[in-house]
């Protein structure tokens, strides 16, 4: 089939998984792909529009419980982020301008619903910041709609990988089958639902189709991360290969067609390097301005591109939203800070 004809057809509703497997295999061709990023620009502009916004991010949140620990992660943490520090933290980020906020980090089973509900309980006494919280499968029905009573925008089931087999070996304590329950029960309350793709920990083409594939079915799903992966030191995975941004810009691209109203971000093992090529594919409108952790103490020393604000002795934000503009100059669109009224 013509290129331009399996384009068309990945485009309709409910296309064969086949040919949106047989578009991103030969999207491999630059020539190719440059069509294929030209078809999905166009479907964003015209589902969720040319103007970009901000959103900001809290990590280390909660303990991470999860026995053995995933085999790839140094970014686990032992201690609860302290309410008082947390506060602080949300002003710094309703200075800067942002309206919209994900706090992330730590998995328990045994569950997090009173901890989140207290600390989304505190966030609402000094501000109305938009919030989203990832702390995969660690709430129950109940603390679902908990959440949902207490105007959280949205829950993060991130299932990183689709194969059985990679996700075992990267994330020996956790649990795939119970990631996916949540974003069942996310869908059955009415929960807006956020996850992310973990690209490049081994899993065929086919595993990236089926994994888009099976987040197709729910209508709750409006936010959708890639997360292009990255070998740290010390940990199984050091000497596992580097994700190309080829990589996650045709998988993109192809989620594009297949999800137009779905937006279409950029996670953890991305920088402000990937914006243009993650947005020429396709990608979303969601930018991440500014992030907070209790590992950014005034000690913190800044790279390139960043401002360091500190919060308390122990915790800063740090702001790249600068950096960030120029990149989204370059590309001839604007940053807003409202949220769209669709989420």
């Amino acid at each position: 089939m013509d290129f331009v004809e399996l384009i068309a057809e990945v485009s309709e509703p409910s296309p064969p998984k086949e040919a949106a497997l047989e578009l991103l295999q030969r999207s491999r061709e630059p020539a190719l792909a440059l069509q294929l990023f030209a078809a999905a620009s166009r479907i964003r502009d015209e589902s969720i529009g040319k103007t970009l916004w901000w959103s900001a991010g809290i990590s280390s949140m909660m303990p991470c419980h999860v026995e053995p620990l995933c085999t790839y992660c140094t970014y686990f943490t032992a201690k609860s982020f302290p309410l008082d520090e947390l506060v602080a933290s949300v002003k710094a980020i309703d200075e800067l301008g942002i309206r919209h906020l994900h706090l992330s980090g730590g998995t328990d089973f045994a569950g997090y619903d009173n901890e989140m509900s207290d600390a989304v309980h505190a966030i609402r006494e000094v501000s109305k910041i938009d919030i989203e919280i990832n702390l995969g499968p660690s709430f129950t029905r109940n603390g679902v709609r908990r959440l949902k009573q207490l105007g959280v925008s949205s829950i993060t089931s991130s299932l990183e990988t689709f194969n059985p087999q990679v996700f075992a070996k990267a994330k020996p304590g956790d649990s795939l089958e119970k990631r996916k329950a949540l974003i069942e029960t996310c869908q059955d309350e009415g929960m807006p639902v956020r996850s992310m793709i973990l690209v490049g920990l081994g899993e065929s083409e086919a595993d990236r189709i089926d994994h888009l594939y099976w987040l197709m079915q729910f209508p709750h799903l409006y936010h959708l991360r890639f997360s292009r992966f990255m070998p740290y030191a010390g940990t199984d995975w050091e000497n596992h290969p580097r994700c190309s941004p080829w990589e996650v810009a045709r998988l993109v691209a192809v989620a594009r067609l297949l999800m137009p109203h779905v937006d279409l971000g950029l996670a953890a093992g991305n920088s402000a390097d990937d914006i243009p090529l993650w947005y020429a594919a396709g990608g979303g409108n969601q930018l991440l301005g500014a992030s907070v952790s209790m590992r950014q103490g005034k000690s913190r020393k800044t790279q390139p591109g960043e401002t360091l604000i500190p919060v308390t002795d122990r915790v800063a934000l740090v702001s790249r939203m600068e950096h960030i503009e120029q990149f989204v100059r370059g590309l001839g669109r604007q940053i807003a800070a409202a949220v769209p009224h669709s989420y």
